[in-house]
């Protein structure tokens, strides 16, 4: 590994010895210079022979390049050695056996935490036919005025609404009363305004 200091910063373009042209980017430094390193001995070489060598840029002559790093060695892998088979009288050896495992399922575990009392049971199902009691009930009022009810948040969502869905143009419903009108002329009430 060889580093290159310049005093600025520095962009070369090189010839290697094939005969290819490389171009050679310093990186800056934050005090001011460049640096370039490299381990190349085609690029080393080509950077020396440049005719700004020594005036532009120079080598290092202070750095010394890091050893390299020992990776930790692998563990040894123990051998698997395998089973001494017995010999018959024939002086053959007799055929593996195999076994078949017969896997039981264990019965599932509750938690006492997990069953909650029958009155909480009850309870929360009632509250849920509630809701959907008023909820039935709030479409069947809807349905007998014969308008639907759509909530809307402010005036402009109710003017988008009625743009995106019934082509009106919204410099035409510039008043609450004219969004309620054209509302209810398309069987719609806007709840929220």
């Amino acid at each position: 590994m060889k580093k290159y200091i310049a005093k600025t910063n520095v962009s070369i373009n090189v010839v290697l010895s094939s005969g290819a042209n490389r171009h050679i980017a310093f990186s800056a430094l934050t005090g001011g210079g460049s640096v370039f390193y490299t381990d190349d001995p085609e690029i080393i070489k080509a950077m020396e022979r440049h005719y700004k060598f020594g005036t532009l840029f120079r080598a290092d002559p202070r750095y010394i390049p890091e050893k390299p790093r020992n990776k930790p060695a692998p563990k040894p892998q123990p051998e698997i050695v395998p089973e001494q088979q017995p010999v018959n009288s024939t002086g053959d050896a007799p055929a593996p056996t195999t076994t078949v495992e017969e896997t039981v399922s264990a019965p599932a575990v509750v938690e006492a935490d997990d069953i909650a009392p029958e009155s909480e049971q009850q309870t929360s199902e009632d509250e849920s036919e509630a809701d959907i009691i008023d909820d039935d009930q709030a479409e069947d009022e809807a349905e007998n005025s014969g308008l639907k009810t759509i909530v809307i948040s402010d005036p402009d969502a109710a003017k988008a609404y009625l743009a995106e869905h019934f082509g009106y143009s919204r410099t035409k419903i510039k008043s609450l009363k004219a969004i309620k009108e054209a509302a209810a002329a398309n069987g719609i009430v806007f709840e929220g305004i």
